[in-house]
């Protein structure tokens, strides 16, 4: 089971909600009304999954730059930052420094929007909360 979640004020007109950026697809995506700083994207993994990659689908057909300056978090550890507008960012966890983690955050603490058109995450487990080193 999975979840997903906004710190913002949502698009809630249903052709932008916040189950677009876990559909598995590229056509559908997601934003945010809200231009205020600190906006977060989050989804539960629902578990302890040992993360091996994020990747993060960016907008297309506008828009591109507003991601720009944006973290990705795996629970409370900085994954990476994404530094210039692309169409699509890979964070590869290194097997010599793993990570655990329940939740996986984007936020952008700029005054911009956020939009995206996938949020994916590779993993393992789950694994019990005092096992997650096994």
């Amino acid at each position: 089971r999975h979840g997903v979640g906004y710190d913002s004020d949502l698009a809630t007109d249903g052709q932008f909600t916040h189950d677009r950026n876990v559909d598995n697809s590229i056509r559908t995506y997601t934003h945010t009304r809200s231009t205020a700083n600190n906006n977060k994207i989050w989804i539960e993994l629902g578990g302890v999954f040992r993360i091996h990659k994020i990747k993060i689908w960016n907008l297309r057909h506008c828009c591109k730059e507003q991601i720009v300056g944006s973290h990705i978090y795996a629970d409370d550890e900085l994954i990476g930052t994404v530094m210039q507008a692309l169409h699509t960012y890979d964070f590869t966890v290194s097997d010599k420094d793993p990570t655990y983690a329940s939740r996986i955050t984007l936020h952008q603490p700029l005054a911009l929007h956020m939009a995206i058109l996938e949020l994916q995450v590779w993993g393992s487990g789950p694994f019990q909360q005092d096992d997650k080193f096994a």
